[in-house]
């Protein structure tokens, strides 16, 4: 074996104990896109084990010729190496066209989302045909560095800023989800695929912009390299240390007494949540969302909202999503929510200013103006908001309409096009349930009624208001 394919059985031995003397023969897969990384893990791998397990994806994203190319390379390349001597098993999965849109539809959040869902999906019933003890992806050290900028572009928690984990569990079962190239740079990995012979498949969405990622990767590494020699490891020895003081985090939060309830949520003494420090709290609530069966993500600020309210001491009911969360005889319950065909249908016509409830929260409308017969009024989204934090929409005319995303609505855009609301929704990654709680403003004072503010802001995403 060559340096680089020591360094990626050493990382497989570190990640999965002694591969030779635990399991002399354990069943290995890998996922290969046809780009260099995973291209250099099946050239690898086939090097160290006697038998693998290769699937390749084809989302059919793209256009046919370019994810068909991908995926014929791979089969291709599959081929090639059982012609050198290599026992490779090469399974395509190829979704249909459009399948990636519609579960980006179905689950609320963007096409990149709903494709890595869907690859997971394929790659539990890849390990489980296969019965694989592990299975392997290509995420390298500039992987790594990468997700480590943007998540704290994103404002993370400490357990996020330790990044891409080197391994966990694909499924309750046995197999081994691993990524052995996690210390390995990308410049390294050209090197031993070129030396090797090999040649890769370029994704020009690589190339683009558009995504957060890219943006990343293209703007802002070649900035800090230029700029900040060494930045590279800083970022990684921070990684570390956010690790363990996410195991640290993660000890104490298993401390606190939180109990099962007989309709399957969480039930904890509002006493005892009290005394916890903020940090704690914030977390123990998330932990309970997830045990109630709420896996999508919740918005801090409706955390925050909670919290706020438990430390007045007043009972009180706060729905997000899949879940309530209820402070009744000074115990707080976090449950699955049981929801009915109206809960999120809401349409109201404002007349005055004051603070109005509905099923996002309350919405309020302040700073009443009269001028030329025209009266005018602030207006500002959610419980507990303070002004600065969230949108607030100036010079609304009265009355106006504050009601629900309906099919067709559109938004005007600073160059004067107008925006479908579904694709702000896409573009904001709004999960599926939470898009009838993110209200419209709709003036009623012109012939055209024309939306004023999709307001987002208090629930995590954005506003995006209209300056007419």
């Amino acid at each position: 074996m060559c340096k680089f394919e020591e360094k990626v059985k050493a990382k497989l031995d570190e990640i999965f104990g002694d591969i030779a003397s635990h399991n002399p023969a354990p069943r290995v897969g890998l996922a290969v896109s046809g780009g260099a990384d995973s291209v250099s893990l099946l050239l690898a791998l086939s090097e160290i084990f006697n038998s693998i397990f290769v699937i390749t994806i084809n989302h059919n994203i793209r256009p046919k010729e370019e994810s068909q190319g991908d995926s014929d390379f791979v089969i291709e390349l599959c081929e090639e190496l059982k012609r050198l001597g290599h026992e490779i098993t090469c399974e395509l999965v190829e979704l249909e066209r459009g399948e990636v849109e519609k579960e980006a539809q179905r689950r609320g959040g963007g096409t990149e989302e709903a494709a890595r869902y869907l690859r997971y999906q394929a790659f539990k019933k890849f390990a489980a045909a296969h019965n694989l003890d592990l299975l392997c992806l290509a995420h390298n050290q500039n992987d790594q560095l990468e997700t480590l900028l943007m998540r704290f572009l994103q404002g993370s928690p400490t357990e996020a800023a330790a990044g891409i984990k080197e391994s966990r569990l694909l499924e309750s079962g046995k197999c081994l989800l691993a990524r052995p190239l996690i210390e390995i740079t990308r410049a390294e990995i050209e090197n031993y695929v070129t030396g090797r012979g090999f040649t890769w498949r370029t994704d020009k969405t690589n190339l683009e912009t558009d995504y957060f990622r890219n943006k990343i990767r293209l703007k802002l590494l070649p900035f800090l390299d230029e700029s900040f020699p060494g930045w590279q490891k800083a970022v990684l020895s921070g990684a570390e240390r956010a690790a363990e003081d996410g195991v640290f985090i993660k000890s104490v939060v298993e401390e606190v007494s939180v109990n099962k309830t007989s309709d399957g949520g969480e039930e904890i003494s509002l006493a005892d949540f009290i005394s916890l420090p903020p940090a704690i709290q914030r977390r123990v609530l998330l932990s309970a969302c997830n045990q109630a069966g709420e896996n999508a993500r919740i918005p801090s600020v409706f955390i925050k909202e909670v919290i706020e309210l438990a430390v007045c001491k007043k009972d009180f009911s706060k729905h997000f999503a899949g879940i309530d969360i209820i402070l009744k005889k000074e115990h707080l319950f976090v449950k699955k929510h049981v929801e009915n065909n109206t809960d999120f249908v809401f349409s109201d016509i404002i007349e005055d200013t004051g603070r109005f409830s509905f099923p996002f929260g309350s919405l309020t409308v302040f700073d009443y103006k009269e001028e030329n017969g025209k009266k005018t009024v602030s207006v500002s989204a959610g419980d507990f908001c303070e002004y600065g934090d969230v949108g607030v929409v100036e010079n609304v005319s009265l009355p106006f309409c504050v009601r629900n995303v309906r099919l067709g609505d559109c938004l005007l855009c600073a160059d004067g096009s107008e925006k479908k609301v579904s694709d702000i929704f896409s573009d904001w990654h709004v999960e599926a349930e939470k898009k009838s709680l993110i209200p419209v403003i709709q003036l009623l004072n012109e012939k055209s009624q024309r939306i004023k503010a999709l307001l987002g802001g208090f629930l995590g995403y954005k506003d995006w208001i209209v300056k007419l």
